[in-house]
């Protein structure tokens, strides 16, 4: 399912007396946010904030939002998500949302076996990593070329298993 507000970053702190917020910035870069105009701190975009300024600044962002004026402000926003709409972020080909990708069936691509769901995407360096759930058993797949065949994000991510991962898969086709 498709979110019309995607979680960006996690408000941890205020710097200043402006009421300046430093986020920890939950996209691929800081610069995916650079352009937003508005900023939301619920996922139903219910309550809104005009984005003044956006700097990034060794890997946090920090936010300056209309009517965030003060540091008391600014503290009492400290642990909130925000969000921004997903027609404020450009995506590149081939790329897709984490938030559209996650409760997306994994299917194997020649027998049409059905892995799990994707559950969670972590990423420790070399490439994303689908967590995939059966309900009982957690896996472990990259996202990489090869492995993931096709991505239809209304339904299914179509997979070629790695031998070890899936206790069928015995060989690489």
């Amino acid at each position: 399912m498709k979110h019309e507000y995607l979680e960006c970053g996690k408000i941890i702190n205020k710097r200043g007396i402006g009421g300046e917020l430093k986020v920890d910035c939950y996209c691929d870069s800081p610069s995916s946010v650079f352009g937003a105009k508005v900023m939301y701190t619920d996922k139903a975009g219910k309550e809104s904030f005009d984005v003044v300024s956006v700097k990034e600044y060794k890997g946090f962002l920090y936010i300056k939002l209309k009517g965030v004026d003060s540091a008391e402000a600014a503290d009492s926003m400290r642990n909130r998500l925000l969000y921004i709409s997903r027609d404020e972020i450009e995506l590149s080909d081939g790329k897709n949302f984490i938030a559209d990708l996650i409760g997306l069936d994994v299917i194997d691509s020649e027998t049409g076996k059905v892995y799990g769901k994707i559950k969670d995407i972590v990423n420790f360096g070399a490439s994303d990593i689908y967590v995939i759930s059966d309900g009982s058993t957690e896996y472990m797949l990259p996202a990489v070329e090869g492995v993931i065949v096709e991505t239809n994000i209304d339904s299914h991510v179509l997979i070629k298993p790695i031998p070890g991962i899936f206790d069928e898969a015995e060989e690489i086709r």
